[in-house]
């Protein structure tokens, strides 16, 4: 179990003032959090295969292929442009 001085120094590096009741609750609670986390890591992983993915599904990509386009007609629909390139509002 985590000590009133364990929050508080955990408290210290988050820089979180608590009260002390709030150091009480979160006691509890990251108490009963890295006990969870106990019960985890005494589980056997031995003959367990690294998991990447949780499904066996794989992402299908469309070809990587540059596609031609004629860029005066893209241009035609620009409300305002400048020389072959689209002319934008400054932004800050």
């Amino acid at each position: 179990m985590l000590t009133k001085e364990d929050v508080e120094k955990v408290a210290v590096l988050a820089r979180l003032k608590l009260s002390e009741s709030e150091i009480a609750a979160i006691q509890n609670q990251l108490s009963a959090v890295l006990e969870n986390f106990e019960q985890i890591s005494q589980v056997d992983t031995k003959d367990v295969r690294p998991l990447v993915t949780p499904t066996d599904m794989s992402q299908t990509l469309r070809a990587d292929v540059a596609m031609k386009f004629d860029s005066e007609k893209i241009l035609e629909s620009a409300p305002e442009k400048s020389g072959n390139l689209f002319k934008v509002p400054p932004v800050v």
